[in-house]
């Protein structure tokens, strides 16, 4: 079968694999061709890399981590860890703190130069940079004494392809490369999801190939705001991007909401005295009640011996709320109450979430007014559940039962609740 046509893909590990084996059967199929979709950059030493230019062909997305994984750019990107530290100008909690705030690029130099001396500049005279002298020293030697001193690329023709965010979506230019382009490890918030296979697959079938470019640049100056946000909108919790006035809004609303279900949920919302009229013109004082929108409570004498119900200051709050037995039937005030009593919670924890989002990642104005929009609507249900004072349980009320007419007065209780 020497003279069929071999095609060898794979991706990732299996690129790698499928680039060997294509080394190993070049020779028995001539005409074979790889395709290597986001392989492992050690496979090749640099001449081998090159001889396979004519028969490999390698596809690499953005700044996909795995194609940069070689011995030389790991211990490159552990050096310069190392110099980042040693050019801490404030403590290291602190540095920590400001770096897990998102910022655009346009930003990092001046965020950087409050945290970090300039190159050359930080002091060499450190037990810590000491350290550090001596790690690389002893590292070089094994280097070259090892077989790590070999360095090895991606092999064939390389295929970059890279993503130029726009105002409305991301464009993606493939442009051809040589391997010496990644020899750096690229820390981005998308260095690992430029490995996936299935969006690697759509972004191949939406471009054409055969057209590329030399170059592809990207200028920060070109940065719309709808881009912007696109690099800064990173979910890092407790990072603060609005500084801490959100932090204290959400303390304050969370306080709020559970000040309102308590006050809902118990039963003095109001405190309600009656006068009883029986049918043939009796009068008598009611029984004093503590009710709520779900429950009541009884009022009890404080001293049964000498006790005047008329009088609320001989009186007290029984220490149990019981809800509504079913003779107690809910009128169109009292029923409105509490759906509104429902909807402020609902709402509010709404707004509540919308405000903790806030503290972890940059949000854009849209989702400010609606956090608004949901915090002005709890407040409005809030206060609609006072429709509760024009129910026919606070002005009144017939029993089913005996007749008699109940001529109830309400107010908004206060003291602390059950």
């Amino acid at each position: 079968y020497r003279n069929y046509d071999l095609t060898v893909v794979g991706h990732s590990l299996g690129g790698g694999c499928a680039q060997v084996l294509s080394l190993m059967l070049r020779p028995s199929y001539p005409t074979l061709k790889c395709f290597a979709y986001e392989p492992p950059g050690c496979i090749l030493d640099d001449k081998l890399a090159g001889e396979c230019e004519e028969f490999i062909t390698s596809i690499v997305r953005n700044d996909d981590l795995v194609p940069r994984i070689t011995q030389q750019n790991l211990e490159t990107l552990r050096d310069e860890f190392f110099d980042v530290v040693a050019r801490m100008k404030i403590s290291k909690i602190k540095v920590f703190q400001d770096v897990r705030v998102p910022c655009a690029d346009e930003d990092l130099q001046r965020r950087n130069a409050g945290v970090l001396y300039p190159k050359g500049q930080a002091s060499r005279d450190t037990p810590f940079y000491s350290q550090i002298r001596k790690f690389r020293t002893e590292r070089a030697e094994k280097n070259k004494q090892g077989e790590v001193s070999v360095k090895l690329y991606i092999p064939g023709k390389l295929i970059h392809v890279v993503d130029a965010p726009g105002s409305e979506t991301t464009k993606y230019v493939p442009y051809w490369a040589n391997r010496y382009d990644f020899n750096q490890v690229v820390l981005s918030k998308s260095m690992l999801s430029d490995h996936a296979i299935p969006d690697l697959v759509s972004i191949l079938k939406s471009i054409d190939l055969e057209e590329y470019h030399e170059h592809a640049t990207f200028q920060t100056s070109d940065v719309t705001e709808e881009t912007k946000y696109r690099f800064i909108g990173e979910f890092i919790c407790c990072s603060y991007p609005h500084g801490k006035v959100p932090l204290i809004l959400t303390l304050s609303s969370i306080i709020a909401i559970i000040l309102s279900i308590l006050s809902n949920q118990v039963c003095k919302f109001v405190t309600r005295t009656t006068t009883i009229v029986y049918p043939n013109g009796t009068t008598v004082p009611g029984t004093g009640v503590s009710a709520g929108l779900y429950s009541y409570a009884l009022q009890q004498c404080i001293n049964p011996n000498a006790c005047d119900r008329s009088d609320a200051e001989d009186l007290e709050d029984s220490k149990y709320c019981q809800p509504y037995p079913g003779i107690v039937e809910r009128d169109s005030n009292w029923t409105a109450s509490n759906v509104f009593s429902a909807l402020s919670v609902v709402f509010g924890v709404l707004g509540i979430v919308i405000l903790s989002f806030s503290t972890c990642t940059k949000m854009k104005r849209n989702k400010w007014i609606i956090g608004c929009v949901l915090f002005l609507m709890a407040t409005l249900s809030q206060g609609l559940q006072f429709l509760f004072l024009n129910s026919d349980l606070c002005k009144t009320w017939t029993h089913p039962i005996t007749g008699a007419l109940s001529i109830a007065d309400c107010s908004l209780s206060t003291g602390g609740y059950y």
